[in-house]
């Protein structure tokens, strides 16, 4: 190992790898895209779960290799683990039971998604401080998670507006009243609280700036001026730009699903972490093949840790709740709600081991190219890879069939595309009362009556809906008037 890579360096990857996914900063490109390119909400919300698969999947897939993929892991976190498993899949077991619990399941989840990303942002801020060696004093510290923390008091009043619309990410809102709950706060209280704290965190984050500029260079701030940027992207914009231009951030918006793309970046953002931590502490070599393996690996076990629940409780199964339903939804909750928890424990900067690695060990110049350094049993690696590639192909399977053969279909009137759709669908835990509804009007306007009605009661069995027996009451009148048509 060469004197140069003993030494403590500000970045990580490099600057440009560092800026793009540890900084957050891919958001602006990603936004960006979207909009020059200028593919539809529609198009874009169909498709964009297969990026979620590749980013958020394995950023949840990432802290569970964390805790259990090594001895030293297991004795020190799973405790953990399975503490907050019980507390997490407890409150999510009892939503299944009544949407009431449900929606507030929901909408801590949703709530909380903010200040996880916040708190992720501070202590990046912290580990580039550190690594470049700036002192940063108790004052300071306090100072910076101050601004930190008013960022987040903007969004939270932002999202618990009376005024805030939760059907603006279709990805996170639910039916049956499964849904994101806004608190509705009045705005009388909601104008000044965001005035004041909008006003508190400019004044705040300008002093940090400031004593970090009496500190150190602007070059060697970069990386923490790239979090501070992202912070204020990523929520404050959308909170006040948002607020005064609805339109910018609303269904046709050039940033609509804002929301799913500040995901994507803290999902990009912790698997940035998440692959420097594990080269250095061994549990995978330098080479692109084993660090590829590693994030193989974070995609399989989450995706079976997101998919196997959704399938063995959809109507097809243990038939408990629709997909579309809050199914979905709620098992975002969950393993959301577990990850934020165990993320609590296990980046700590204060944790020796956690700072050795982050702060001053260096990644090896060369490193002999092995896979992930495991000591999992070899038929419990099978049995995760097998159900998590299983639920990956259910996954991408259930993308395609909800954009191509539903949606698609749908605007084609392809009745036949539909209907292959539903039960693709249904085979994959993603069946839901819309597909038997719009099944049921295309039948009705052909004239096929009987088959109509049959997708009517498979959309009354999968959920109630307000759609459902209004069509299904036309059709019996259209069918008693001719009835009594041949009668009279």
């Amino acid at each position: 190992m060469t004197a140069a890579s003993v030494e403590r360096r500000t970045w990580l990857f490099g600057p440009l790898p560092d800026l793009l996914f540890g900084c957050g900063l891919v958001y602006p490109l990603l936004v960006g895209v979207v909009a020059l390119v200028g593919f539809s909400r529609e198009v874009v919300a169909g498709w964009v779960p297969l990026l979620i698969l590749g980013t958020s999947v394995p950023h949840y897939g990432a802290t569970l290799l964390r805790v259990y993929a090594t001895t030293d892991a297991r004795r020190t976190y799973s405790g953990y683990g399975l503490a907050f498993g019980l507390l997490v899949w407890g409150a999510f077991a009892l939503s299944l039971a009544t949407a009431d619990v449900g929606r507030w399941f929901i909408t801590l989840y949703l709530t909380w998604s903010p200040w996880h990303y916040t708190a992720q942002n501070f202590g990046l801020s912290l580990m580039f401080l550190r690594r470049g060696g700036v002192p940063v004093g108790a004052s300071l510290r306090r100072l910076i998670k101050l601004s930190y923390v008013l960022s987040f008091v903007v969004v939270f009043a932002g999202i618990h507006g009376v005024t805030f619309s939760n059907g603006s990410d279709p990805l996170y809102t639910g039916q049956g009243g499964y849904q994101f709950a806004s608190l509705e706060l009045s705005d009388v209280l909601i104008r000044p609280l965001l005035a004041a704290t909008t006003l508190a965190y400019l004044g705040v984050t300008a002093v940090v700036l400031l004593r970090l500029r009496r500190l150190s260079s602007f070059k060697s701030l970069a990386p923490v001026l790239g979090l501070i940027a992202s912070q204020l992207v990523w929520f404050i914009v959308p909170v006040l730009v948002g607020r005064s231009f609805p339109g910018l951030y609303g269904q046709k918006g050039l940033i609509a699903l804002a929301f799913v793309w500040v995901a994507i970046s803290h999902a990009l953002q912790y698997l940035w972490i998440s692959v420097y931590y594990a080269r250095v502490s061994g549990l995978v070599s330098s080479s692109v093949g084993a660090t590829l393996g590693y994030l193989i690996a974070a995609i399989l076990v989450g995706a079976a840790l997101w998919v196997v629940p959704v399938w063995l409780l959809s109507p097809g199964a243990l038939g408990i709740l629709a997909f579309d339903s809050g199914l979905g939804l709620l098992v975002a909750s969950a393993v959301n709600l577990h990850h934020f928890l165990l993320d609590g424990v296990i980046w700590k900067l204060r944790d020796a081991r956690v700072g050795a690695a982050l702060v001053a060990k260096p990644v090896p110049d060369t490193a002999p190219a092995l896979g992930l350094r495991t000591n999992v049993s070899w038929p419990l690696r099978i049995g995760v890879a097998t159900a998590g590639a299983l639920a990956a192909a259910f996954w991408s399977i259930g993308t395609w069939e909800r954009e191509v053969g539903y949606r698609q279909a749908l605007l084609a009137d392809d009745v036949e595309r539909l209907e292959l759709a539903s039960k693709r669908l249904a085979l994959v835990g993603r069946d839901g009362p819309a597909i038997h509804e719009d099944l049921a009007r295309l039948r009705a306007q052909r004239g096929d009556r009987a088959r109509a009605v049959d997708e009517y009661r498979r959309s009354q069995a999968l959920a109630p809906t307000p759609d459902a027996w209004p069509g299904m009451t036309v059709l019996y009148a259209r069918a008693w008037n001719a009835i009594r048509e041949r009668f009279d």
